[in-house]
């Protein structure tokens, strides 16, 4: 299995995880009206059921700076997967990438609180 993360059906019948290919990924970016080219740098991106990071990762890809890149998911192996993969593209941000990416449920996180300083 890609990235040695073992996805069984039992699993994905358990949490309902379902992972968007990269090519639907960067076609939903694409179709945003944002220009990736000259982007606001300020901006924050969550994803609230990141999973393995597809649309995190491709975000890093796209510029978007780590410290603006957030992540929840409520399975461990998950925002472990996210973590690494995120860290291959900013291996100096292991700081930002640990703040940012955390373990929890979605419906029940505390957004507004978690992350504040």
């Amino acid at each position: 299995m890609k990235d040695n993360i073992k996805r069984t059906k039992e699993r994905v019948k358990q949490t309902g995880e379902v992972f968007t290919p990269t090519e639907l990924v960067q076609k939903m970016l694409d179709e945003l009206d944002y220009d990736w080219e000259n982007h606001d740098h300020s901006k924050t991106w969550l994803d609230p059921t990141c999973g393995n990071g597809q649309f995190l990762v491709e975000l890093a890809r796209r510029g978007v700076k780590a410290k603006n890149i957030y992540g929840v998911d409520i399975m461990e192996d998950n925002v472990k997967e996210t973590r690494r993969r995120l860290l291959e593209i900013y291996p100096n941000e292991k700081e930002w990438i640990e703040r940012n990416i955390v373990q929890g449920d979605a419906l029940t996180f505390d957004y507004e609180g978690y992350w504040d300083d």
